[in-house]
């Protein structure tokens, strides 16, 4: 956990002044993910699964020097794997907000703006009824809304501004999330 928060922060502090900000992330966006390099929209970077990235702040020259600048602890961990507990996750960022989960389902919206320190935007708990033995929460992609695969099996939705569940897959309707 402490690796990905500190180079996601790295990644973050490479946005140009410049940059164009979007508020929400719809389909164009995400077809084009490559072309914002400064956020990682889907989980994989783009939708050909790449895990690339285009900026260049980082290097092999000066890979070496990188250090961890702030950190914020997650809950929600098992006590599996040859090192302790464990959190296998890709971070989502857009416009300097990161968006991860832990070990049992709860996503966490931070704000990693600041190059000092981490602040934490929201948690939303769905209240996963199984705690996983691995760390099987993964989000696909920050939208309107954020949604989030749990341990227990069902999806959620949560609106991205004030951290509420806006729909799981347990309940039968789902609203039109689009866009």
């Amino acid at each position: 956990m402490w690796k990905i928060v500190g180079v996601a922060f790295a990644l973050s502090r490479a946005v140009s002044p410049a940059a164009e900000y979007q508020m929400t992330v719809n389909r164009d966006r995400l077809v084009n993910a490559q072309n914002e390099p400064q956020n990682w929209l889907l989980m994989n970077g783009d939708y050909g699964a790449t895990r690339y990235s285009k900026l260049t702040q980082i290097n092999r020259d000066n890979v070496k020097n990188l250090r961890l600048v702030w950190a914020l602890a997650l809950g929600g961990m098992q006590d599996v794997g040859q090192n302790g507990p464990e959190n296998e996750v890709n971070p989502l960022i857009d416009n300097g907000f990161m968006y991860t989960t832990d070990g049992w389902g709860t996503v966490y919206k931070i704000d990693a703006r600041n190059p000092n320190k981490g602040e934490f935007v929201w948690i939303a708990d769905p209240g996963s009824s199984t705690r996983a033995t691995l760390a099987h929460a993964r989000h696909r992609a920050v939208g309107r809304p954020v949604i989030a695969n749990l341990p227990d099996g069902r999806v959620i939705a949560i609106d991205r501004d004030k951290g509420e569940v806006v729909w799981d897959s347990r309940s039968q309707a789902r609203p039109n999330s689009a866009g």
